[in-house]
């Protein structure tokens, strides 16, 4: 290497080096000058405040991009399959592993054949798990199999770049390869750049490659990450389509779904529909009460997991009861009805009386972000004064479901899941304290309110904690349902014999009648 200096430096020549140095002196003398100036002038301090603040903005620039790196998943996007076999926790395992040890420096995102190299690794890793006694098990797998797995693996990759990465539906990968070819050349030259500045300024040298760190941390780090995260869903993306395959959980058709109804279970159906219609059996009744605008359709559509009723910030949306009929897996066939709210003329103290007679459990739905709840407490205490009168009837189960949690304070706070048992946030402290006031005031159990979100895009303790607690009393809505039903049937019949009853008695005096007219006349 020095031999090569000095030649070079030869060919250039002394006289011609001595030139370049001389017509560069004033240019490089102009940082020391300039700190010596601004010594002279009593500009020093003012020079490192400005120094102080520049760094304050750099760091401020640093956080803003650790933000932005927060906005991927922070866990990885693409999970086990909980359908899978015990016999495919190993290979995902192993593929697991393998993605968390790639890097952008053995398989960089530009390089296709690394990448064609790491998919077909992924491959060959889960192929070893199912086949181990071949000498090359990932030949055991069909070309239509191994299409079928790349083109969904890049779907749903394509989604997942679209969604998080961004200027991804801008940037090309040509764009990509130019970029890198110039940062390439750029720091080849930069090198010898750097080294004969340092040597002619070297206090200017040494802030220069601090700043040059700084930046290089700050601007690098996200990308690094950004490109190693993608990396690392590509091998997952594969792996599990991979164990989808040989699982048997992977078919070829895409229009039939793995859960779609098998010929078996399509004759059992028919037989069931038949026996369904020679004998139906009476779907429990579920009744949403509360005030206007407190949640109740908002809490129907959550309980479907689609939109079922209108829910609206206008008032008095829902203008009367309203069925919906309910199929919810490992619960009774039930009809959920929507009520007007209580505080509004639409709801009839009568058509109250008879909706909460004939239900099998009560959803009370209450704002947990308002104070008063006296409405909701003479409700209560109406319906309570109802279920007395029927001594030979079982009080449905009632829920309390508080809505609007999201609404609590601190208002900007909103990152759930919240323990209430023990509260870690100002905001799980706020919810407890709502569900404990509201079960005092309205002398509902602790375990029977459920405080919920309804907001569509940040629902929130339906899906577990609700439907959890519905589970939990079915048994004693059915207990209910069944009562209700006898006393249904009871009624019915007492009408029914009484009619036959008068029909019979009329047909036994109409002789005994029309023997009198006949007396009558003699």
């Amino acid at each position: 290497m020095s031999r090569n200096n000095a030649s070079l430096l030869r060919r250039f020549g002394r006289l011609r080096l001595l030139a370049l140095i001389t017509a560069a002196l004033p240019l490089l003398a102009l940082p020391v000058l300039g700190i010596v100036w601004l010594w002279q002038e009593g500009n020093m301090l003012y020079w490192l405040g400005a120094l102080l603040l520049a760094g304050a903005s750099g760091f401020a620039l640093h956080s803003l991009a650790r933000q932005r790196e927060q906005r991927l998943p922070a866990q990885p996007a693409t999970t086990a399959n909980p359908h899978w076999p015990t016999a495919a926790d190993s290979p995902w395992q192993q593929v697991d592993a393998l993605a968390s040890r790639v890097t952008i420096d053995d398989y960089p995102l530009s390089d296709g054949t690394r990448l064609w190299q790491l998919g077909r690794d992924t491959l060959a890793h889960v192929a070893r798990c199912y086949h181990p006694e071949r000498e090359q098990p990932l030949l055991e797998m069909t070309l239509p199999h191994a299409l079928l797995i790349i083109e969904r693996a890049s779907r749903e990759l394509r989604q997942l770049v679209t969604e998080n990465i961004p200027l991804s539906h801008q940037l090309t990968l040509g764009d990509v390869t130019r970029a890198k070819r110039w940062k390439d050349a750029v720091e080849r030259y930069e090198t010898l750049y750097r080294l004969g500045h340092a040597v002619v300024d070297p206090a200017g040298a040494l802030l220069r490659e601090f700043r040059r760190q700084v930046s290089s941390r700050i601007f690098g780090y996200g990308s690094d990450k950004v490109q190693t995260w993608l990396l690392q869903e590509y091998v997952r993306k594969v792996g599990y389509y991979a164990i989808e395959l040989y699982s048997g959980n992977l078919l070829l058709d895409e229009n039939t779904h793995a859960t779609a109804t098998t010929d078996a279970s399509r004759k059992a159906l028919q037989q069931a529909a038949e026996q369904q219609a020679r004998l139906e059996e009476e779907p429990l009744r579920i009744l949403v009460l509360g005030r206007t605008n407190a949640g109740k359709s908002s809490l129907i559509n959550a309980l479907f997991g689609e939109l079922k009723t209108a829910a609206d910030v206008l008032p008095d949306t829902t203008t009367r009861l309203q069925a919906y009929r309910l199929e919810q897996q490992g619960f009774t066939e039930a009809l959920i009805f929507d009520s007007p709210g209580f505080d509004s003329n639409l709801m009839r103290s009568s058509a109250l009386r008879e909706a909460a007679s004939q239900a099998d459990l009560i959803l009370l739905v209450s704002p947990a972000n308002v104070a008063d709840r006296a409405g909701e407490r003479a409700q209560l205490e109406q319906i309570r004064h109802w279920q007395k009168e029927q001594p030979k009837r079982r009080p449905p189960p009632l829920l309390l479901v508080l809505s609007h949690i999201d609404q609590l304070r601190p208002l900007k706070e909103w990152q759930p899941p919240y323990r209430l048992d023990e509260p870690d946030s100002p905001k799980a402290g706020s919810i407890r304290d709502a569900t404990l006031a509201a079960a005092e005031e309205l002398t509902i159990p602790v375990e029977d309110c459920v405080p919920v979100c309804l907001a569509v895009d940040r629902r929130y303790n339906v899906d577990d904690a609700l439907w959890a607690a519905i589970l939990v009393r079915q048994e004693d809505a059915q207990r209910a349902r069944f009562l209700r039903c006898v006393s249904h049937h009871r009624s019915a019949e007492n009408w029914r014999l009484l009619w036959q009853q008068i029909g019979n008695s009329g047909r036994l005096l109409k002789p005994v009648i029309d023997a009198a007219l006949k007396k009558r006349e003699h």
